[in-house]
C-alpha cells in the first residue's frame, strides 16, 4: 500500500486535534473542578447525581416547613406562657376577695380588671403569627374567637394545623383556639370568677378558684404537648441536616474532580501534546532525500 504524504499530514492532524481535545477536557476539569457535567460523561453516575440533587431540594423544602412550624410553636409556647400568667393573676384576685373582708365595692373594681383579663385572654387566641391567626387550626384565616362575652364560641371547623417536615412524616403544628380557650376551661374560668364578683357572692368566688386551677392545669398539658412537638421538629431537622450532609457528599464524590489528579492528568496531556507536535513538525519536514538516506 502506498503511503502518500497527504494521507501522513491528515493522520498527523487527526491525532494533533485529538490530543488538543484531551487537553482542553483535561484544563476544563482542572478549572471547574467537576468530573462529570453531563450524562455522556458518565451515565450511571450522571443517573445518581440527579436522584441525590432531587432528594436535596426536597429536603430543602422541607426545613422551610420545620422552620416555619418552629416559629409556630414558638409563638404558641409564648402565648401559652401569658395564659398561664392570666390564670395565675385571676387566682391571685379570687383569693383576694373570697374573704370576709371584701365587700361589694372592692368586689366590683377587681371585677373590672378580671374582665380586662377576660378581653385580654379573647384577643391571645384571636392573635396572627405572619398573616395567620395562631390558633386557627385548619381555618388560619378565619378568626378562632368569634365571641367575646358568653357564651364563647370558635370558629367551626377548627381542626388542626398539619405540616409534612419529612417523607410520610406529618407533625401537628400547634393547637386550635377550642382546645386552648374553650376545652381548657380558661375563658370559662375567669368568666365565672367576673359573674361572682358581680354579684358579690363569697362562695361563688371561692368555688372559681377550682375552675382557675383546673384550666391552668390545662393550659400547662397544652404546654407540654407543644414542647414535645418543638423537640419533634428539633430531631427532624437535625435528622434532614445529616442527611443533607451525606448527600451533598456522595453528590461530590461522584461529581467533582480529584484537583490534584486533574492537574496531573492535564499536565501528563499537554506534555503529550507539545511531543505530538514535535513528532509531526519532524515528520513534515522531511523530503524524499531524508527518506532515501
Amino acid at each position: 500500500m502506498r503511503i502518500t504524504n497527504n494521507l501522513t499530514t491528515r493522520n498527523a492532524l487527526v491525532s494533533l486535534q485529538k490530543s488538543l481535545r484531551a487537553v482542553d477536557d483535561a484544563q476544563h476539569r482542572a478549572t471547574t473542578g467537576l468530573r462529570v457535567e453531563q450524562g455522556s460523561d458518565d451515565p450511571s453516575a450522571a443517573t445518581a447525581i440527579v436522584s441525590a440533587g432531587s432528594s436535596l431540594r426536597a429536603i430543602e423544602q422541607y426545613q422551610r416547613t420545620i422552620n416555619a412550624a418552629s416559629s409556630r410553636m414558638a409563638s404558641e409556647e409564648q402565648a401559652l406562657s401569658s395564659v398561664t400568667q392570666l390564670l395565675e393573676r385571676v387566682k391571685e384576685l379570687a383569693i383576694s376577695q373570697g374573704t370576709s373582708t371584701a365587700n361589694a365595692a372592692t368586689r366590683l373594681t377587681v371585677k373590672s380588671e378580671v374582665d380586662q383579663i377576660l378581653q385580654a385572654a379573647i384577643q391571645l387566641g384571636n392573635q396572627k403569627v405572619d398573616g395567620e391567626y395562631l390558633f386557627g387550626g385548619d381555618q388560619s384565616s378565619a378568626m378562632p374567637l368569634t365571641s367575646s362575652t358568653p357564651p364563647f364560641t370558635a370558629a367551626a371547623p377548627t381542626g388542626s394545623r398539619r405540616m409534612e417536615i419529612s417523607s410520610n412524616l406529618r407533625i401537628t403544628a400547634g393547637h386550635n383556639a377550642t382546645d386552648v380557650f374553650l376545652n381548657s376551661g380558661v375563658l370559662a374560668a375567669i368568666d365565672q370568677l367576673s359573674t361572682a364578683l358581680a354579684a358579690d357572692d363569697e362562695v361563688a368566688i371561692r368555688a372559681s378558684i377550682t375552675s382557675i386551677d383546673s384550666a391552668h392545669a390545662a393550659t400547662q398539658v397544652l404546654i407540654g404537648e407543644s414542647g414535645a412537638q418543638s423537640a419533634q421538629l428539633e430531631i427532624a431537622s437535625a435528622n434532614l441536616g445529616a442527611l443533607d450532609t451525606s448527600l451533598r457528599a456522595f453528590r461530590s464524590n461522584l461529581q467533582d474532580a480529584d484537583l490534584e489528579k486533574a492537574v496531573t492528568d492535564l499536565v501528563s496531556r499537554q506534555t503529550a501534546y507539545q511531543a505530538a507536535m514535535l513528532a509531526t513538525s519532524r515528520i513534515m519536514g522531511m523530503s524524499l532525500t531524508d527518506y532515501l538516506r
